[in-house]
């Protein structure tokens, strides 16, 4: 599939099939993940997959909010597949606790102006969007708004590493095209978002 026509058919899928996914089929959609840039090439993300039935009926049981409650998990048409993307920060400052880095001072996490162990793990977030797209499969990316620290300690996750949001992987719901209608708003014009030289509040000069 051609790189456009495969940004055009991204889209978040919540409605998908029962049908589980072939391990061969979601670790190849997983490997792209290894392709995605690190500082340093740190390489500080890791995945938790969720692809039985107890597995995701745990996880939702572990994450629901009760303000604020799933609408599309544990209902006939949830993903059957659910991948913890989680940063890995110790990675990052033992990476930079090596000789060839100690001399940039960022052995601690406080020393960095951003925490690029987030950063990199959404790059490889977005590759596995894209390759679950080529794959013939539907993504929904979501939030953890309840519920972490105890879902990380029953998933045996190291300390100092934490999810950055879950990918609900599955085969589209027959008729679960996308309807632009619902979305009150637009993409934004490129002009709107490109600054060239400075910050500049109308349209850019592109």
């Amino acid at each position: 599939m051609e790189f456009q026509d495969l940004l055009r058919r991204r889209r978040m899928v919540r409605e998908f099939k029962p049908d589980s996914i072939p391990r061969e089929l979601l670790l190849q959609v997983l490997e792209v993940a290894r392709h995605a840039p690190s500082a340093g090439f740190s390489q500080g993300f890791d995945f938790v997959v969720l692809d039985r039935p107890d597995e995701v009926s745990r996880f939702i049981a572990l994450t629901q909010d009760p303000q604020f409650p799933y609408e599309h998990l544990g209902t006939p048409d949830a993903p059957p597949c659910l991948v913890i993307a989680i940063s890995n920060r110790p990675a990052y400052l033992a990476r930079y606790s090596q000789p060839d880095k100690e001399r940039f001072g960022l052995q601690s996490a406080d020393a960095w102006p951003v925490p690029y162990w987030d950063v990199d793990t959404g790059m490889a977030v977005m590759l596995v969007l894209l390759a679950a797209v080529e794959a013939g499969l539907g993504a929904w990316l979501f939030g953890l708004t309840w519920g972490e620290q105890e879902l990380m300690r029953e998933l045996h996750v190291p300390e100092g590493c934490r999810p950055i949001g879950v990918v609900g992987l599955g085969y589209p719901a027959t008729g679960a095209a996308f309807d632009g209608a619902r979305f009150r708003s637009k993409r934004r014009p490129l002009e709107s978002m490109v600054h060239f030289g400075r910050w500049q509040d109308g349209p850019s000069q592109l």
